[in-house]
């Protein structure tokens, strides 16, 4: 390894003296602390906290792919000086090979106009590494490099840079990262499914159904019934909470593993199972749904947690995944706003970024143009901003008593 701004940079892979070529190493962290605080706690990674705020505020891990050696420096450094711990690779099958051999949070990859690489490295990153959030990396002169930006946005990327690539903008984009890596931060330890459906169970004195995936072994409380999770077959959940439900006057149903069935199901139709059975439940007891935070999307935390907060919640799914979204619907819940009004809100600089997002809200119902180029809320815009206001105020231990937490696998992974 050699180190480039104090960031472990991977050196070209060599072959050994039968002609084979070596795996290259783990990535090296090279200490290096941050000049200014972060917004928020973001993942668990033994090893990236603060001096003296330990446990709070972390390092994101960071794989830049860019065939050029001055862009990768640069965005290394601002990463770096950031308090970030980077590893840079110039192509797309580096950086494939890093992500194998590694974990990270956010990549930046390179795009250039005829050239598929990094649009497949994308595609193959949601599949194998669906937690990664992907910003690709484009040419500021080149529209065709922009059209394939664009793309990469309608493919699930968080966003696009033009290179050069300039500090203040690299700084609001790690702003986006963090927040869009929030929604599945762990702010308290993993809890076991069978011990929590037990005190659920003790604390509201009714009889819980616990689902968790595997062949689960029945549970020493008489008031909790534990049923298989079968991902594959949900409506065989339903039924089974439907029945159980049946000769029940009170009763509360546990999810222990909300990620199998996102492994299974788009998260829309996730969040129109977790709103049926939240249907079923009502008037009757709450839902619980656990997640292993190791193993669920942002996106999937927010359908999930949307799902949890309000009915309907997967006709504004796709809107409320992108964190720039989300700004500016905030922003139109104060009143209507112009054009700048809302790029500003976002906290970017790119005409033609927030265009494509107000077209996404404007297509989906959300928003609506008004004469002398304003937006405005509709009311599904309204209703939207009421679902991103309870999923900020989720988990009180009040009200219905529906929530989501943190579980543990060990008590019945297969």
């Amino acid at each position: 390894m050699r180190e480039v701004h104090g960031c472990a940079f991977p050196v070209p892979p060599r072959t050994d003296r039968t002609g084979n070529r070596r795996v290259p190493p783990r990535s090296r962290e090279i200490p290096t602390f941050p000049k200014r605080p972060f917004p928020s706690p973001l993942l668990r990674c033994p090893g990236c906290a603060v001096p003296g705020e330990e446990g709070k505020r972390l390092r994101l891990r960071v794989l830049v792919a860019d065939a050029d050696p001055e862009t990768r420096g640069d965005l290394a450094e601002i990463l770096v000086r950031e308090g970030h711990r980077v590893t840079g690779v110039p192509s797309s099958s580096e950086a494939r090979e890093a992500l194998e051999h590694d974990e990270f949070d956010l990549l930046f990859v390179q795009i250039k106009p005829g050239r598929v690489n990094a649009m497949g490295l994308l595609a193959e990153a949601q599949r194998r590494w669906p937690r990664l959030l992907v910003v690709v990396l484009v040419d500021g002169g080149s529209g065709g490099s922009i059209e394939q930006a664009v793309q990469a946005l309608h493919r699930g990327a968080l966003d696009y840079l033009r290179k050069p690539v300039l500090r203040g903008v690299v700084v609001r984009l790690l702003d986006l990262a963090e927040e869009q890596l929030s929604l599945t931060r762990v702010e308290r330890d993993p809890i076991d499914p069978q011990r929590h459906a037990g005190a659920l169970a003790s604390r509201l004195g009714c009889d819980v159904l616990l689902a968790v995936p595997g062949s689960p072994t029945p549970s020493s409380n008489p008031r909790v019934s534990v049923i298989p999770l079968r991902p594959e077959e949900p409506l065989r959940l339903v039924q089974a909470v439907e029945d159980f439900l049946r000769t029940r006057e009170k009763g509360a149903v546990v999810l222990g593993s909300v990620e199998e069935l996102l492994s299974h199901h788009r998260e829309e139709e996730v969040a129109r199972i977790l709103e049926g059975l939240r249907a079923v439940l009502e008037g009757k007891g709450p839902l619980v749904v656990g997640y292993d935070p190791g193993r669920i999307t942002a996106t999937g935390a927010l359908a999930v947690r949307a799902s949890i907060v309000s009915a309907d919640a997967h006709t504004t799914l796709g809107s409320l995944s992108s964190p720039i979204r989300r700004r500016v619907l905030n922003r139109l819940a104060e009143g209507p706003a112009t054009f700048s009004q809302a790029l500003e809100a976002a906290g970017i600089e790119d005409t033609s970024k927030i265009a494509f997002h107000l077209r996404k809200l404007r297509e989906s119902g959300l928003i609506a143009h008004l004469p002398g180029k304003r937006y405005r809320l509709t009311q599904r815009g309204q209703g939207a901003v009421q679902v991103l206001n309870l999923i900020n105020e989720l988990d009180p231990g009040e009200g219905s008593g529906n929530r989501t937490f943190p579980s543990t696998r060990g008590a019945y992974a297969p």
